[in-house]
């Protein structure tokens, strides 16, 4: 994937997408790398090429474990990196390299340029942070409002998948709490008739 593969150039003027091209540079990262943690403030934008980042919080008031948001994949953008950079406000969450990374960030200045000078960028964007704004507050309240088998049930059935390959330390991990707690939900909501539990396997009914 290329730079002006990203839906959001699509309708530039070849002038807009030549200042895209100067002003933009490339990035090469290896795994394990921190990209920002919260209460940083994103001077750029990142457009990824290729490899995968992991989205993620700890809050004391929800767990003592991390909370995996979302993975940002190729032609995706972060929500975090994308609100902090446009409104210069602190980031909503951390982020780190879950393999080696290639992509092109994008200055602030040259954004915020592009807000006000290119409007089919404008409306798509601003398209863009609202309809993902909102969906990461619907993640959040729902991570803090709905109790582990909601949470545990919603999250296999986003994976679209009718059997999921997956260990419960895993899930533990992606959802912020211990293994014997998702192993005992898992238990509740095969007995309610939700999943059937196989070895590394659960299967939705």
């Amino acid at each position: 994937m290329e730079l002006f593969d990203y839906h959001c150039f699509s309708n530039l003027t070849p002038k807009e997408k030549e200042k895209i091209s100067k002003e933009s540079r490339k990035v090469i990262l290896p795994s394990e790398q921190i990209l920002y943690y919260v209460g940083d403030i994103c001077d750029d934008i990142l457009f990824l090429k290729s490899g995968s980042i992991k989205i993620y919080i700890q809050p004391k008031e929800l767990s003592s474990e991390e909370m995996t948001l979302y993975e940002l994949k190729s032609g995706s953008q972060c929500v975090v990196n994308l609100f902090s950079t446009i409104s210069s406000q602190p980031a909503l969450a951390n982020a780190i390299t879950v393999t080696p990374i290639e992509g092109w960030l994008l200055p602030r200045e040259t954004l915020l340029w592009l807000i006000e000078n290119s409007s089919s960028f404008r409306e798509f964007k601003m398209n863009d942070v609202n309809k993902r704004i909102t969906a990461l507050i619907n993640l959040l309240t729902n991570i803090k409002f709905s109790n582990i088998e909601q949470q545990l049930l919603n999250w296999l059935y986003v994976q679209g998948l009718d059997k999921i390959k997956i260990t419960h330390e895993n899930i533990a991990c992606i959802i912020g709490v211990t293994r014997e707690t998702v192993s005992r939900n898992l238990k509740k909501l095969e007995q309610k008739g939700h999943l059937k539990l196989g070895r590394g396997m659960i299967f939705l009914d």
